[in-house]
């Protein structure tokens, strides 16, 4: 507002100065904050504020209306859908109960559907790790020492529902996996912006600690 961040912008004298801003936070409720901040520095009840978007949340129309993809990149629309939260860990339960009936030497799913569900979810934590991440599941293979082999392969067989078929899951349904779609609309935000933005871009607040925001 005073002008102090950004070389040769002040919006305290011109506040509508600020619609030309863009302000990328890490949460929607550190955009929520932002708004009441805004007000505060500029002392009244309404203002012309900057577009504040959380990161990991990119709007997808506005995207969907911007200039022309650049050739060879992916366009907005061109993005899969993913899969709703519930209907991912319904679909995950589903393969882990299949797998369940697999015989092993030593089960890892003990007990009836709450203990399936469980393991879904926790495949889906581990699942959404690796995608932001940006790890391969061929990591895993190198992981443990010798010792602890027979009961790793074990959990590798497993984790065979993440890496083998969890995929093909996917690629029947045309769907992708919610980090990865996300990856891919913070990818096609930085390449926007990169072609054509009319004022100050500023992120704040995010340590980058996912290497998709930390390139953005």
């Amino acid at each position: 507002v005073d002008g102090a961040l950004v070389r040769g912008f002040e919006a305290r004298m011109q506040p509508e100065r600020l619609a030309s801003a863009t302000l990328y936070l890490p949460t929607r409720r550190a955009g929520r904050l932002a708004h009441g901040i805004f007000l505060d520095v500029l002392g009244t009840d309404a203002a012309i504020l900057p577009r504040i978007v959380a990161l990991g949340d990119i709007d997808e129309d506005e995207l969907a209306f911007s200039e022309e993809v650049e050739p060879g990149s992916i366009a907005p629309l061109d993005i899969p859908p993913n899969l709703g939260e519930l209907e991912r860990r319904l679909a995950l339960a589903r393969l882990v109960a299949a797998w369940a009936k697999r015989p092993v030497l030593s089960p890892l799913v003990v007990g009836g559907p709450a203990s399936t569900l469980a393991l879904a979810g926790d495949l889906a934590r581990l699942i959404d790790d690796m995608v932001t991440r940006g790890v391969d599941w061929s990591a895993l293979d190198r992981l443990v020492p010798d010792q602890f082999d027979q009961y790793w392969q074990h959990t590798l067989e497993f984790l065979k529902i993440a890496r083998e078929y969890w995929p093909a899951f996917l690629a029947e349904e045309k769907k992708i996996e919610p980090a990865a779609r996300r990856d891919m609309l913070i990818e096609a935000e930085a390449a926007r912006l990169t072609r054509h933005h009319d004022g100050p871009v500023i992120a704040a607040g995010s340590t980058g600690s996912m290497p998709s925001t930390a390139k953005f």
